[in-house]
């Protein structure tokens, strides 16, 4: 037996004591470090899966919930079972290269159901064993949105409506290819920039108080814009403005949804055109200008005052026509409004209610014989030789009745019909004069 001195025992077993003391401190801070990265592991939005040789030895709690598993149904199941078959050669080779970027992969949760999973790893050595740690992250509805919002970018990209979208200031942040193809200002040119940059200028203010007080109270406005392009040009067009709101219900865009309805415009005043004015003279129709009759006689009872009313047939037309042929009688007749407009004052109006018949109104007569004095301008300018088609000069005469308001009628159809009478004295008293319907004085 070997005999050790007390000093010499007293060391070992001291040695011994802060040895066991050594090994507890380490296996206390060990712990602790576990302990605190579970907690970090347990608190990430990500799945965390723990893997050796492609079976989960350990995984969060978020990893369970992505995949629809319980923590403990995970544990021991293979790590390819969370994944769609095809995409299984592609996980061996991110795990054998040792691969730590993020990749997408179809994943398989609990019932089969099939999602999309964003997959990062990082595979390490513990002894013997290769062990991978992978986070996975269910990015299923962020790519349906992103799917959603690459069609809707597609069809506003591609839409043939102007779409402008500005901030509640009013700069423009974004149009789209239909924008600059009507308006000429390219992407870069209008953002930064305020729509007012299209302003044509014959819109009042008023117009735009209304259009910002809408839009200020949250709601949408509709209206037309007459706007200018970039080379001056001017267009119009139909719009619809509507707020954008946040979370909290606060404006922060306007979208602008626009359309060029110049052509649709265009049309509309041509039909007017056509509906009110003689397409071949360009004077008042018969419709337009019994309307204006009307509206004259209102005007002339509310304030007591005397107008005329000059009916003229002209004479020798068919002759003209039968002669020359109608290229001719048009040209007679768009010669007849053209130098019965120049025998008028801007505030008297003609128009043509018939086929050789026109009319005009004579408005606030002083004196009856205002009336007799246009007659006879309009009957000696209308003698003037005519320059046919054919190069051919021929004339024709007039036949003008005269009736006044309100002696003669106290409406417009006893107006006309008055002075068709005195007109038809003139024909069958000879034709090219004229005559009031009824004789009487000067005042």
């Amino acid at each position: 037996m070997i005999a050790f001195p007390m000093s010499q025992l007293a060391l070992y077993l001291l040695l011994f004591i802060c040895g066991v003391f050594a090994c507890l401190l380490y296996r206390r801070y060990f712990c602790v470090r576990i302990e605190h990265y579970r907690n970090l592991a347990e608190a990430t939005f990500e799945g965390i899966l723990l893997s050796r040789d492609g079976i989960i030895c350990d995984c969060n709690q978020r990893a369970a919930d992505i995949c629809g598993y319980t923590r403990q149904e995970l544990l021991g199941r293979s790590l390819y079972d969370l994944f769609a078959e095809p995409y299984h050669a592609t996980i061996r080779e991110k795990i054998s290269t040792g691969y730590d970027r993020p990749y997408e992969v179809e994943g398989v949760c609990r019932n089969r159901h099939t999602c999309l999973f964003e997959v990062r790893g990082k595979t390490f050595q513990v002894g013997r064993h290769t062990m991978r740690a992978s986070s996975i992250r269910d990015i299923t509805a962020r790519k349906e949105e992103e799917v959603q919002l690459r069609k809707l970018s597609a069809a506003v990209e591609h839409s043939p409506a102007s779409i402008v979208i500005t901030d509640t200031s009013g700069i423009i942040e974004y149009v789209n290819p239909a924008f600059s193809r009507l308006t000429g200002y390219s992407f870069e040119e209008a953002i930064g920039q305020n729509p007012r940059i299209l302003k044509a200028g014959d819109q009042t203010e008023e117009f735009f108080k209304e259009l910002w007080d809408t839009l200020t109270r949250g709601e949408e406005w509709r209206g037309e814009f007459h706007n200018k392009r970039k080379d001056g040009s001017l267009f119009w067009e139909m719009a619809s403005i509507s707020p954008v709101f946040d979370e909290q219900g606060r404006a922060t865009h306007y979208v602008a949804l626009k359309e060029d309805v110049t052509e649709r415009k265009e049309l509309l005043d041509r039909l007017e055109q056509m509906a009110q004015f003689d397409m071949l003279t360009g004077l008042p129709n018969r419709r337009m200008f019994l309307d204006r009759l009307a509206q004259t006689v209102a005007v002339a009872k509310r304030s007591s005052h005397r107008f005329g009313l000059l009916f003229i047939d002209l004479d020798g037309f068919k002759r003209i026509n039968d002669l020359y042929g109608h290229e001719a009688g048009d040209r007679v007749l768009k010669t007849v409004s053209a130098r019965l407009s120049a025998c008028i004052r801007i505030s008297d109006a003609a128009g043509r209610i018939g086929g050789d018949e026109f009319t005009v109104i004579l408005g606030a007569l002083t004196h009856y014989s205002d009336a007799g004095q246009v007659a006879e301008k309009i009957l000696l300018a209308l003698q003037r030789p005519i320059t046919l088609p054919n190069g051919q000069q021929d004339s024709i005469g007039s036949s003008i009745g005269i009736s006044v308001f309100p002696e003669d009628a106290e409406d417009g159809d006893g107006l006309l019909a008055t002075a068709d009478d005195a007109m038809y004295e003139v024909k069958r008293s000879g034709k090219n004069n004229f005559r009031f319907y009824r004789e009487r004085e000067d005042i």
